[in-house]
């Protein structure tokens, strides 16, 4: 069983795409075990309810796990070739002056966000904003806290960048649909030591947009690349069948 806290919720009534991605993507990994050139692809399918018990299950005859509320099929996950692209780095110093241009600090969908609402007391607070001379590039510092270090937090940090690199979350607001991530460096981030995502568009093919991420450790070391397919929502209706 895998339950959702409250805490880590994307949209109010349902879970962050790349939290629940990231924790499904380690019962992936513990079940088959990491494989050289291989990545995690996690595919959701309905909002992930909160604080709610729901089951994981392998498929007969697959190499996969689905995460599924009663009979609903929620997301699903499986090993993919690891053939992913890395975003150039940006310094920190401009990571912090980009993240002072966050669209999401005066329009955001999705206000109490874990990973970019403003709202959210204890969040990751990333917000990325446009680094200046790269077209569809968005940058954030992110300094993890002594509770955000697993990769399940990797994963998140990763996801939200994505959207807002597509340049108009506000007036055409998405939610993450598809997520795979490559783990470039497994040692474990350190809390208190400043880190930077990016996120890059790709295209926009009508409601599903194309992104790919990165983060980058203290360092300046490469941890983890992304790639990702977001999908335009009525923000009204991004919520479990069963949410009031």
């Amino acid at each position: 069983m895998l339950t959702i806290p409250q805490r880590f919720n994307g949209p109010p009534h349902s879970g962050n795409g790349g939290y629940v991605s990231g924790m499904l993507a380690q019962l992936v990994l513990e079940e088959f075990g990491p494989t050289p050139g291989a990545k995690v692809e996690v595919t959701l399918r309905k909002p992930p309810p909160l604080d709610k018990p729901l089951t994981v299950r392998q498929p007969a005859e697959s190499e996969s796990l689905q995460l599924v509320d009663g009979s609903t099929v929620v997301a699903a996950a499986e090993l993919v070739e690891a053939a992913g692209e890395l975003i150039e780095p940006v310094s920190l110093e401009e990571a912090v002056t980009a993240a002072k241009g966050y669209a999401g600090l005066s329009g955001h969908p999705f206000l109490t966000c874990f990973v970019c609402g403003p709202d959210h007391e204890t969040g990751l607070h990333v917000f990325p904003g446009p680094v200046p001379g790269r077209k569809d590039v968005v940058a954030a510092p992110w300094t993890p806290a002594e509770d955000t270090v697993g990769p399940e937090f990797v994963w998140a940090a990763l996801d939200c960048p994505g959207g807002w690199s597509a340049g108009d979350l506000q007036g055409r607001p998405m939610v993450l649909g598809r997520m795979s991530v490559e783990m470039i460096d497994d040692t474990p981030l350190v809390p208190g030591q400043p880190c930077v995502v990016l996120g890059r568009h790709l295209r926009t093919e009508g409601r599903k947009t194309f992104t790919v991420s990165a983060l980058y450790g203290p360092s300046g070391q490469p941890v983890a690349s992304a790639e990702a397919v977001w999908i335009a929502v009525d923000p009204a209706k991004v919520k479990p069948a069963d949410t009031d």
